[in-house]
């Protein structure tokens, strides 16, 4: 059955000012096809785990998600050249896989309690288990990779998992230290999830056999459009719902980890740095609502949240910049929509 998250951001996509008609933008329905066989494909590669591993990855595979990378991976190899392409679909469940493993490693690094509003895998099944998933469908994905066929993707996919470890690493080392600039919280998320939406994109391109120009385009296009969606993520931590969200408002900034917003509101105002390091010693967000209020509102009052808003927005119309240097088709208009979605989510 096709997800029901990439349904809802694919129907918000199609309502975007940038979108046309419906059956102009899907006017074979291919790529909705696609991404229904998608579901199958992630359970199937979840189910073929070691004993005791597949749980914790189907777990987090059923709990859902938008699955906008393998969406990024069929749109893009249809925006290439508008036919179907042989090996596109692989490319796209591995896309999927590297993302749901990073989700497994990360809640054990951050000693994460929930995802997708569901106990995550670790607290079920225990760390060892939650890494180990995590470790199986890495290397699953490469061999999807290289089952594709597709030359070139394999070595792609290989530079877009060391992106995202180095993003990581950049991440866990800025942890606590409240000593990040805005340009070190754009690094990680350009390595943290640009190197997978540049994958994806990439991908796709590879797939179709596109030309080079073409390629390196839609290449800048999802590194852009995934640095821009990082950062408009970010933004919810400041503003979105606890109930939708499945964690705690300002869980991030009393976990300490970097953020745009956080970077911004310090370089204005330096005081908020020694509230932000007593709070984040209290331990869990959600054990002291009254202070996270004022310091929500104080970093509100900073002004940070809207900078960081419009930094989200110059790498989006970044993203949309080297788009528009692909041939315009209906495929090119849905990413420019789907993009565009993914910058006004609410959850």
């Amino acid at each position: 059955m096709w997800n029901a998250g990439l349904a809802e951001l694919t129907e918000v996509a199609r309502r975007e000012p940038s979108a046309s008609r419906a059956s102009e933008l899907l006017p074979d329905g291919a790529a909705v096809r696609d991404v229904a066989r998608l579901e199958h494909a992630l359970r199937a590669a979840c189910k073929a785990a070691p004993a005791g591993l597949s749980g914790a990855a189907l777990q987090l595979v059923r709990a859902g998600g938008k699955r906008v990378r393998p969406m990024l991976v069929l749109l893009a190899a249809r925006a290439a050249d508008g036919r179907g392409h042989p090996g596109r679909a692989r490319l796209a469940v591995a896309a999927e896989l590297v993302h749901t493993a990073s989700l497994l490693h990360d809640d054990v690094v951050d000693d994460g309690l929930t995802r997708r509003g569901l106990p995550a895998p670790r607290v079920i099944y225990g760390n060892a288990v939650a890494v180990l998933s995590g470790d199986w469908l890495l290397a699953t994905a490469l061999e999807l990779a290289f089952r594709s066929r597709v030359a070139g993707a394999p070595e792609a996919l290989s530079r877009a998992i060391r992106g995202v470890v180095e993003g990581e690493a950049a991440q866990l080392a800025l942890r606590g230290r409240l000593a990040f600039t805005p340009d070190d919280a754009l690094r990680v998320a350009r390595l943290k999830t640009g190197a997978l939406f540049g994958f994806c994109a990439e991908a796709g391109a590879l797939s179709a056999g596109a030309p080079r120009a073409v390629t390196s385009a839609l290449r800048e296009f999802g590194e852009r459009a995934g640095t821009a969606f990082q950062a408009a993520d970010d933004l919810l931590d400041f503003e979105g719902d606890p109930r939708t969200l499945g964690k705690a408002v300002l869980a991030d900034v009393v976990e300490g980890k970097p953020s745009l917003p956080v970077a911004l509101a310090l370089l204005g105002r330096p005081l908020l740095r020694q509230e932000l390091t007593a709070l984040a010693r209290l331990g869990t967000a959600a054990a002291h609502p009254e202070r996270l209020r004022q310091l929500a509102e104080k970093l509100r009052a900073s002004g940070a949240l809207e900078k960081a808003r419009a930094v989200a927005q110059r790498e989006h119309a970044a993203a949309l910049a080297a788009l528009a240097r692909v041939p315009d088709s209906p495929s090119r208009r849905l990413l420019e929509a789907v993009t565009g979605a993914l910058m006004t989510r609410s959850t």
